[in-house]
């Protein structure tokens, strides 16, 4: 009973950050982890309307629900 606690991975974040609009204000842990997904997937940053450099400040305003062509300017 004691080792089954090690098979189950530790979850790092919520997958449900990472839809745009779906967050609002992020903290910390919580930028580290959307930066982290949207630099290893290409889908995910034109999902985003972001670049894979992931500028913090894109990231958060696409976080609060900015409109889709505002996240195009970044």
């Amino acid at each position: 009973m004691v080792l089954q606690q090690f098979l189950i991975p530790h979850r790092t974040g919520d997958e449900r950050l990472l839809t745009p609009g779906w967050a609002g204000d992020l903290s910390d842990t919580e930028l580290v982890f959307i930066q982290e997904r949207l630099r290893r997937s290409r889908r995910l940053s034109n999902q985003w309307g972001i670049g894979q450099e992931c500028a913090e400040d894109a990231v958060r305003v696409i976080a609060m629900g900015a409109i889709t062509e505002l996240s195009q300017t970044w």
